[in-house]
């Protein structure tokens, strides 16, 4: 992107503060923002904690697994963990709205929103598969999909029909920017 994505402008506010923003509109807390390569200034955090990820070169895996080791010495050990990236901002508060929902029915299960027949994120993972992601080494090609070919992990997966074709829209080029920034009118906010 050749600068911070976490500190992108988009309707008068970073990608950062807008995700932030998310996670409070669906009544989530604690919120944690994982900082990593680039320094976030402390205005941009609100309420969230900041986490530093000292091994932020090792992939974003090495990210969750520090977001979740905070929430593991933070949180209660049933808060599941809401993993929402900077770089879907214009995902709506309803779509992490319903993720939470469908937790709350069924908290055993992984939540992933689903648009025209596609997964995509924020993902939304129970409170006992923390202690299993923090066990997977932070390095090499470990990711939540390692966790999600095991079938009895696989099996918990649920996806959220959702109306939001931003579940599906990383925003990671200079290009994705530029229409994400045309379609303007887009969002709840």
């Amino acid at each position: 992107m050749g600068q911070a994505k976490a500190l992108l402008r988009w309707r008068g506010e970073s990608f950062l503060r807008r995700t932030i923003w998310l996670a409070e509109q669906a009544g989530c807390a604690p919120i944690v923002v994982v900082e990593g390569a680039a320094a976030l200034p402390a205005e941009e955090l609100g309420g969230a904690a900041l986490a530093r990820n000292e091994t932020w070169s090792n992939g974003q895996f090495s990210s969750l697994r520090c977001g979740l080791a905070w929430l593991a010495r933070h949180a209660t050990p049933e808060h599941g963990a809401l993993v929402l990236t900077v770089d879907r901002p214009h995902v709506r508060a309803d779509t992490v709205r319903e993720l939470l929902a469908a937790h709350r029915r069924a908290p055993r299960g992984i939540y992933q929103p689903a648009h025209a027949g596609r997964r995509g994120h924020p993902i939304l993972f129970p409170s006992f598969l923390r202690t299993v992601l923090l066990a997977l080494p932070a390095h090499g090609d470990n990711s939540p999909r390692v966790l999600f070919r095991l079938p009895e992990v696989g099996a918990l997966r649920r996806s959220v029909a959702v109306d939001d074709p931003a579940v599906l829209e990383n925003i990671d080029t200079p290009e994705d920017y530029r229409r994400l920034l045309a379609r303007d009118g887009d969002g709840d906010r």
